[in-house]
């Protein structure tokens, strides 16, 4: 129940803290298991939460050991379905649960369930793929000791690419590579041969679905941060953002996106700039009142975050999670002070309002954001990087 009750909050959370989420396929978020999810980690536990927000199934993923050790911790990350997996980091003593972990996946899978592991390891806000850890390569070796499995279990390589692993309005594009099956697998190999072999192969299908950083992250946050794609479902979105992106890095042009902020939105098309001035006359006054309303609230929690996580991985996912479950508390009791004081008009219309501006206020910034942008740029500038945008 705190399951799906999270999924939905985490969904509805999603559509105000990100401005477009893509899958390559969207077919694939109503797969069956079993399932492992292998998965790149640039982005904390924000990576886990969007998968099991949109995965039809409940997601099992692996995480840090240490937030385990409080007992409240551990019952409520149990009933989301996390399981605790220990780094040496955290203390010798502990690397032999892990052994219990890796038969608990196993069992998940062989009851036709859907695990999620970050097969890094590790977590760095970078455009880039670290080596692999075996954890992954074992788990699916153990699953498919058993023969009826070799038929139906496979891995699933998935890819994250952000536009941002600070801004509160962000494009997400998630890449599902090719499926690897138990006829990939080396024959007649040792288990360490066949544990590299599947690295290999899942490491080649996370590189495809990523776009990689070679010194010019700033190429890769704008390309990310104007995917204007109307349609979900494009698996060839990728494709077109790493050949837009070789030709960035022809043009050397780098150096001419460290002038955009971090949230790097352009104004899109021929006459971009006009029409998002019209939008922002538009949204003036909605987006005001959205702003005015919200940012006590908002302000205050980003402040506190940013000192608690002291500017580690964990800020980004940090303030999502404390603002969906702060957030509607907050409107639940605006709206029942304006109730109140403006009885004519319902409860749920006032959180009906309220959720309504903080839409507009998040648009509002971001098109306002577009156009400081554009300002930065000369004619030059905006006419060659007009040319990489959708």
């Amino acid at each position: 129940m705190l399951y799906i009750f999270a999924k939905y909050l985490v969904r509805s959370g999603l559509f105000f803290f990100c401005k477009k989420i893509v899958f390559s396929d969207r077919k694939t978020l109503g797969r069956q298991g079993p399932l492992l999810l292998a998965c790149n980690h640039p982005n904390s536990f924000f990576d886990a939460l969007l998968l099991g927000a949109y995965f039809n199934r409940p997601v099992h993923f692996l995480a840090r050991g240490d937030a385990f050790r409080n007992p409240w911790a551990a019952k409520i990350l149990t009933a989301l379905k996390a399981i605790p997996i220990y780094r040496l980091r955290e203390g010798k003593e502990y690397l032999a649960l892990n052994d219990a972990t890796f038969e608990r996946c196993t069992a998940i899978l062989k009851q036709g369930g859907i695990v999620l592991i970050f097969t890094e390891g590790l977590c760095l806000n970078q455009w880039k793929l670290r080596p692999l850890k075996k954890g992954t390569a074992r788990i699916a070796l153990n699953v498919w000791k058993e023969e009826p499995m070799q038929q139906r279990f496979t891995i699933l390589p998935v890819s994250f690419n952000y536009s941002s692993f600070k801004s509160f309005s962000k494009n997400v594009v998630i890449h599902f590579g090719a499926p690897i099956s138990h006829n990939q697998i080396l024959r007649g190999a040792s288990e360490a041969e066949q544990i590299l072999e599947l690295n290999r192969q899942i490491f080649t299908e996370l590189e495809k679905g990523m776009l990689i950083d070679e010194n010019d992250a700033g190429s890769i946050q704008f390309l990310l941060s104007n995917t204007n794609s109307s349609q979900d479902d494009k698996s060839s979105l990728l494709y077109n953002l790493k050949q837009r992106l070789y030709q960035l890095r022809l043009q050397q042009a780098k150096k001419l996106f460290s002038k955009l902020n971090d949230n790097k939105v352009y104004p899109p098309g021929k006459f971009g700039f006009v029409f998002t001035c019209i939008e922002v006359i538009v949204l003036l006054a909605p987006a005001t009142v959205g702003l005015v309303l919200n940012l006590p609230v908002y302000l205050p929690l980003k402040s506190f975050i940013k000192k608690k996580t002291g500017g580690t991985v964990f800020y980004h996912s940090a303030l999502f999670t404390v603002l969906i479950i702060t957030y509607p508390i907050y409107v639940f009791l605006v709206s029942m002070v304006l109730t109140f004081l403006l009885p004519s008009i319902s409860f749920w219309m006032w959180i009906l309002a309220i959720a309504t501006t903080v839409f507009c206020a998040r648009v509002f910034v971001d098109l306002i954001t577009g156009l400081r942008n554009y300002v930065a740029f000369s004619k030059a500038e905006r006419r060659l990087v007009e040319t990489f945008l959708d």
